[in-house]
């Protein structure tokens, strides 16, 4: 990186996104290491059932998994309530023979890290996902998954999350052998180097989106946890009244939000669910709102490369990433000091 890129707004945030393929591809080495400890956690008896446990970002990250797990194994899945143990005082019960999925990218969350230990002393198989493997976290994890992506230091999170990403969809594949292979995670990393070298289309959309000061991001399927993350990344880059919707959701109302004043950022890519959000443009145009594409589809304003599995989540979130970032800049906001916000926020 050049001098005058050093000190230019988002410089951090912007080396931590380009660290991307170097993490997925770290971890896409681990690949047989990690779902070997998987299916090997629970004995070779498969768990009654799986939870995810997180906040913020990582419960996006957290939202694939359940996609993932229920996909492939028809197992129930559920996202943990946290404040049923830290605020109502209700102890976790009936969980022994569950898997819980503990979702944090520094390892410190005080609640994260509390529910944890509480899982496992009611008999849940606790698996830790965090970027420090040596953290409060991974210490109260039966396995601990760490990402090993390096200090990040931008307050927004961007390689610890496409980290987590792939963590569950191993997790995932563990529960489920075949599911996703090693080769099929190996080449995310190229598609993800593919897009973040595409730099002129988010700077496009950049100009669009900066014009408008809300704006829904919509997706479903493998798209709808990148739609929430990419929502999540505008509103703290930019300050912008961004929110993320499932298409079936955003239909039963919350696209009334949009018009002529409120643009719509749609993810789409080729799974079965991204027919549905191609179709809504028919009545956003109604609406007169502005739209964005990004996915797959011939034309999209944003693209990325068609996997055909719940991994096109990662470039889809890398898209969304690049969006901010560039959003950011074009309002003269510094992404990586946004007011107000600390990069571990410690939930308790």
């Amino acid at each position: 990186m050049i001098p005058s890129q050093l000190t230019r707004p988002g410089s951090r945030m912007d080396a931590e996104m380009r660290q991307q393929p170097e993490v997925l591809a770290a971890l896409a080495e681990r690949w047989a290491v990690l779902t070997a400890q998987v299916a090997a956690l629970s004995g070779g008896t498969a768990p009654l059932g799986v939870a995810f446990l997180a906040r913020g970002s990582s419960d996006h990250a957290a939202l694939l998994g359940r996609y993932a797990v229920e996909l492939t194994t028809g197992l129930p899945t559920c996202l943990v309530a946290p404040s049923l143990a830290t605020a109502y005082g209700k102890a976790p019960t009936g969980l022994r023979g569950w898997l819980l999925v503990a979702l944090s990218q520094s390892g410190r969350t005080p609640e994260i890290v509390d529910l944890s230990r509480r899982y496992a002393a009611a008999g849940a198989k606790v698996i830790a996902v965090t970027n420090d493997g040596a953290s409060e976290l991974a210490g109260a994890a039966h396995l601990s998954i760490p990402l090993d992506a390096g200090p990040e230091l931008a307050v927004p999170a961007t390689k610890t999350v496409t980290g987590q990403l792939l963590a569950v969809l191993a997790i995932a594949a563990g529960l489920a052998p075949g599911y996703l292979t090693q080769a099929q995670a190996a080449a995310l990393p190229n598609a993800v180097s593919g897009v973040l070298a595409d730099t002129d289309a988010p700077e496009r959309a950049a100009r669009l989106l900066a014009a408008h000061n809300r704006l829904a991001v919509v997706g479903r399927g493998a798209c709808y946890p990148a739609a929430l993350e990419g929502a999540l990344k505008l509103q703290e880059t930019t300050g912008l009244m961004a929110h993320g919707w499932s298409t079936a959701d955003f239909r039963h109302g919350p696209i009334a939000v949009c018009g002529p004043d409120a643009p719509a950022l749609l993810l789409a890519g080729s799974g079965p669910a991204d027919t549905d959000t191609l179709d809504v443009r028919n009545a956003l145009a109604e609406r007169r709102a502005p739209i964005l594409l990004a996915g797959t589809a011939p034309g999209a304003d944003l693209p990325w490369p068609a996997l055909g599995h719940l991994g096109e989540c990662i470039p889809a979130t890398v898209r969304a990433q690049q969006l901010a970032l560039a959003t950011a800049r074009s309002l003269g906001v510094d992404p990586d000091r946004p007011t107000g916000l600390n990069k571990v926020t410690l939930t308790s």
